[in-house]
């Protein structure tokens, strides 16, 4: 080194003594490691998942460490990753296992068969045991994929119950239904307090569903007597309807239990209707037969084509079926969920000409016109508040034209 070397300074020891300040780290071009206690998220994951309820944002950079004293968290996984296929092909394979076990366990009508039954037990009670230890596990640690071992193992396994208790019972009496569909609320729910998934609440639906069909053949038919056995049934699955989808609305799943139980009610009109519309066929082929063989002018001739059933019964189901209709509509705009707009759809475009055929329309003509008339009203005054909508939107945003 010269001897001038110290009078201009080095950047260690410049020439006025005061050493200068290193230089800021420039920001790294590569993935940075999420710190400790972050929620690890894809930018492919949706904002929400089935459970209707938003994701948690990750913290900013150098939020996420922990405060004093306050111990460090691992990261929680916004997908499951390998976990779920892994997850989804085990759990097939149990519930292929449980099926042979319930087909083949009394298949040959000479009594249980304990070793194929045993079969089915075992699966079962593999699938309860996975979903349990899986509950068991760090809640944040686990993230997606544990709450993927516990949903789907558990969901079937607690159906698995219900059909081994089915076969192992093999009784028609209604308490083994009340026993079963009691099992499946009970352990869905507890499913449900464990990943706070909409699989469990469907299981509890299926759960109920299955006790209140047997209420329903056993108590409340009788009550109610036989002169309107398809609008009695209306009645009471449209109460049901009503009533699981309110319920369901105060959880987060509430489109998922909504879209479920309005299926069934959907099924459920539509055949009641289809009823309808068979009985006044096989009563006007019957009425043409008698007619051609009587003739047309005996008093006895011909058969009234509405016997079997009074037509205000149609009109009674029709507007229940409208009832949820409007409330299916009602959802669709509340959740955006395009599963109630399906409904909606469905019932009105199978209910109507279901109807139609139940009343023997003499004039078809006038229903297709009234219904398309309405139908174009209706749609033209969505467009027109699509484009109001949009109109705010910009106002709102203070976009020009």
């Amino acid at each position: 080194m010269t001897d001038d070397a110290p009078a201009k300074g080095t950047p260690e020891h410049p020439r006025d003594g005061h050493p200068t300040p290193p230089a800021a780290p420039s920001a790294p071009s590569g993935p940075m490691t999420p710190p400790a206690g972050a929620i690890v998220t894809d930018p492919d994951d949706p904002a929400t998942d089935e459970r209707g309820a938003g994701r948690v944002p990750p913290p900013p950079g150098g939020t996420g460490l922990p405060g004093p004293g306050e111990p460090a968290l691992p990261a929680r996984a916004g997908r499951a990753g390998t976990t779920a296929g892994v997850v989804a092909l085990g759990t097939g394979l149990l519930g292929a296992a449980v099926v042979v076990s319930a087909v083949r366990s009394r298949g040959d009508g000479e009594g249980l068969d304990g070793s194929t039954y045993g079969v089915g037990v075992g699966a079962t009670a593999v699938l309860l045991v996975i979903a349990v230890l899986a509950a068991l596990a760090a809640r944040r640690a686990g993230g997606r994929a544990r709450e993927d071992v516990v949903t789907w193992p558990g969901s079937v396994g607690i159906l698995a119950t219900a059909v081994m208790m089915g076969v192992g019972i093999d009784r028609g009496e209604d308490w083994v239904a009340y026993l079963v569909g009691g099992t499946m609320v009970v352990l869905a729910a507890a499913g449900y307090l464990a990943a706070r998934r909409a699989a469990f609440v469907v299981v509890a639906i299926l759960g109920l569903g299955l006790i209140y069909a047997v209420a329903l053949d056993g108590v409340v038919a009788d009550s109610i007597g036989e002169d309107h056995p398809q609008l009695a049934t209306a009645v009471l699955l449209t109460l049901f309807v009503v009533v699981v989808t309110l319920v369901g609305w105060l959880l987060p799943s509430r489109a998922v239990s909504g879209v479920v139980v309005g299926t069934f009610g959907l099924v459920g009109l539509l055949g009641l209707l289809a009823s309808f519309a068979v009985l006044r066929l096989f009563a006007d082929i019957l009425g043409g037969m008698s007619g051609m063989l009587l003739g047309e002018e005996s008093p006895g001739g011909t058969l009234d084509p509405s016997r079997g059933f009074p037509e205000s019964d149609v009109w009674w189901v029709v507007a229940l079926g409208g009832l949820l209709t409007v409330l299916w509509a009602l959802a669709a705009a509340i959740s955006n969920h395009s599963g109630f707009t399906v409904l909606a759809i469905a019932m009105t475009a199978l209910g109507v000409p279901l109807a139609s055929v139940a009343l023997a329309a003499e004039h078809p003509t006038w229903w297709a016109a009234i219904t398309a008339a309405a139908g174009g009203v209706l749609l033209l005054g969505a467009v027109l508040l699509a484009r109001l909508r949009g109109r705010r939107l910009e106002a709102g945003a203070g976009v020009s034209r």
